[in-house]
């Protein structure tokens, strides 16, 4: 039988997975070596929706960190640049969910020490800005940017009115 270990996220949710497959993070591999008999890791700066993701990445690939994307990107599909063909739909879907979503990841892929996820992120990131006008690049690194502004224009409409 595989050990688990759980992880513990920063809104205190549990996640278990395979000691073994927790091995592709850094931090999780320095954390087991220095403590073995740990059972429970805090994630303080992860929350558990992003670490489900992670989870998932990791039993995947079950604790081998696959190759680094090729740079520059050869194609906007990501199917096309990754190495293991189940990393495209994987980091797709959860770039469907929102961009947000994406960029939490990339986040949580650097605070865990997790190289290949966090060049599977950016790797994304870039498939998305490639060949894209400035000001769709700056609505695709700031979701949050674009909501301002139309926050802005109601209110400059409202003060036209006045």
């Amino acid at each position: 039988m595989m050990k688990k270990i759980t992880l513990v996220s920063k809104d205190s949710k549990n996640i278990q997975v395979v000691k073994k497959h927790a091995f592709i993070s850094q931090v999780i591999k320095t954390s087991l070596e220095n403590d073995p008999d740990s059972k429970k890791l805090p994630i303080m700066g992860v929350m558990a929706e992003t670490l489900e993701h992670i989870v998932e990445y990791m039993n995947h690939h079950q604790g081998t960190e696959p190759a680094i994307i090729d740079k520059p990107l050869r194609n906007k599909k990501m199917s096309e640049n990754v190495k293991d063909k189940w990393d495209a739909p994987f980091i797709d879907g959860i770039t469907e969910k929102s961009k947000q979503a994406l960029y939490d990841l990339i986040l949580a892929a650097n605070y865990m020490d997790i190289k290949a996820l966090l060049h599977l992120g950016c790797a994304k990131v870039a498939s998305l800005i490639k060949g894209q006008p400035l000001e769709k690049i700056k609505e695709i690194l700031d979701p949050k940017n674009k909501a301002e502004k139309k926050d802005e224009s109601k209110e400059a409409k409202k003060a036209e009115k006045a």
